[in-house]
C-alpha cells in the first residue's frame, strides 16, 4: 500500500533502475501522496470531474452533493433536466446513472488483482482505463500501476528522459515495464515533476 514511508524507501531502488528520476528529488523535492476515498462516491467524483478544470469540477461536485443526487436511489429517479441544472452534461448523466445501476461490491475490491479491478470497472459505461488506474493508485493505494494514457505523464517522461517526441500510450506502457514493481511511485514522481516544470517559478532545467 502506498504511503509516504513507502515512497521514501523505494527511491534508491527506483534510481538504480533509472537515475534520471533522482533529478526530480534534487530539484523539486518529493511528491505528496494524498489518497482519496474509496467506493461509489470516489468514482462519481471522477466522472463529474472528467475534462474539466479543477475549479469547475469542484463547483459542480459541490452542487451535486448539495442536491442529494449522489445517493444511488435519488440519482436513478432524478430527471435529466434537474441534473443538467447543476452543470452535468448529458453524457455524464448517462455515465453516473450507469454507475448507479452497476452491482459492484466496493468493499471486496481490495481482494482482487489490478487486472480484475480494471476489467470490472471498465465494464461500466463512462469508466475507462485511465479512471480505473487512477482509482487503483489513489483509492486502493496499489503500488505498481501506471496510467500510460495520461498526457501529463507522457509529457513529463518526454522532458525527463529528453525524448524527441511525446511517447504514445503503447510506448509508455513499454517504457514503464522496466520500472516494475514501483510504477505507481514513478507516476507520482512524474506528475510532481510536470507540475513543477510547468510552474513559472520552475528552475528544474
Amino acid at each position: 500500500m502506498i504511503d509516504k514511508k513507502l515512497i521514501k524507501n523505494s527511491l534508491k531502488k527506483i534510481y538504480a533502475i533509472e537515475k534520471r528520476f533522482e533529478v526530480i528529488e534534487e530539484r523539486a523535492g518529493l511528491p505528496d501522496f494524498l489518497p482519496r476515498e474509496q467506493g461509489y462516491k470516489a468514482l462519481q467524483k471522477t466522472i463529474v470531474g472528467q475534462q474539466l478544470s479543477i475549479a469547475s469540477a469542484s463547483a459542480i461536485w459541490n452542487r451535486f452533493l448539495e442536491s442529494g443526487f449522489n445517493e444511488g436511489y435519488n440519482l436513478r429517479s432524478a430527471k435529466d433536466i434537474e441534473l443538467r441544472a447543476i452543470g452535468l452534461s448529458r453524457q455524464k448523466i448517462h455515465y453516473l446513472k450507469s454507475l448507479a445501476d452497476s452491482d459492484i461490491k466496493y468493499e471486496k475490491l481490495d481482494k482482487f488483482s489490478n487486472e480484475n479491478i480494471i476489467n470490472l470497472l471498465t465494464s461500466i459505461k463512462g469508466i475507462g482505463q485511465w479512471t480505473a488506474e487512477i482509482y487503483l493508485i489513489f483509492s486502493l493505494k496499489r503500488e505498481d500501476v501506471f496510467p500510460a494514457g495520461d498526457l501529463a505523464l507522457q509529457e513529463a517522461t518526454r522532458l525527463l528522459l529528453q525524448l524527441n517526441t511525446r511517447p504514445t500510450e503503447k510506448e509508455m506502457r513499454n517504457l514503464s515495464e522496466q520500472w516494475k514493481p514501483f510504477r505507481s511511485i514513478c507516476a507520482l514522481l512524474l506528475w510532481h515533476f510536470y507540475k513543477h516544470y510547468k510552474s513559472r517559478e520552475s528552475t528544474l532545467w
